[in-house]
């Protein structure tokens, strides 16, 4: 599709392939009504959609997200819509950044769903970057789970995924009720050793 500079661009991301809650699809969707309705049916027919599924918000290096912030750059988008915040970003540093560059370029950033447009007055930045803290920080809550969990999972003998250690096998067990998978000692690779 060319890109002129009145094309509105539709950036969506997922971190990864779940098939529920906030699709690509969905976010699009309902990115395209909102630019129907503020925009009409002519601009929301003609954005032009950006999308990386499986790719974190923790770092701008997304495939579609460079391709999107090339066409800024050239001036070929007039603004960007979101779904929501943190699918552009779940980083203080680099939103800051955006903002920056979007700004320098004259491109509009909306967000559908927390009513936010960054067109250059301070309270839209300064909110937005106060709910870029809280996306920040929810990314950074997640990864600390995940961490613990795992330890601990590892820590308990079970199963973390991928090709077991020499001298061990994927077996079963049960842990507080529930069958999980764990390590179990091989035998013939244990008489190897």
């Amino acid at each position: 599709m060319a890109k002129t500079a009145d094309t509105i661009a539709i950036y969506s991301r997922k971190s990864r392939y779940t098939g529920k809650g906030e699709s690509i699809g969905n976010q699009i969707d309902l990115c395209r009504e909102y630019i129907r309705t503020h925009y009409g049916d002519a601009a929301a027919q003609q954005a032009v959609v950006f999308e990386d599924e499986g790719f974190s918000g923790g770092n701008l290096n997304r495939p579609d997200f460079k391709k999107m912030m090339t066409a800024a750059k050239e001036r070929k988008i007039r603004a960007i819509v979101v779904y929501r915040l943190d699918r552009i970003s779940r980083s203080v540093h680099d939103f800051t950044g955006l903002c920056a560059q979007l700004s320098a370029r004259g491109v509009h950033f909306q967000s559908v769903a927390e009513g936010l447009t960054l067109d250059d007055s301070p309270s839209g930045t300064v909110m937005a970057q106060i709910m870029m803290v809280f996306a920040q920080f929810e990314r950074e809550t997640i990864q600390r789970r995940v961490t613990d969990n795992y330890f601990a999972r590892a820590k308990a003998g079970m199963y973390l995924g991928g090709r077991p250690p020499f001298g061990f096998s994927k077996g079963e067990t049960t842990i507080g009720g529930k069958r999980t998978a764990c390590y179990v000692a091989d035998p013939v690779q244990s008489a190897l050793m």
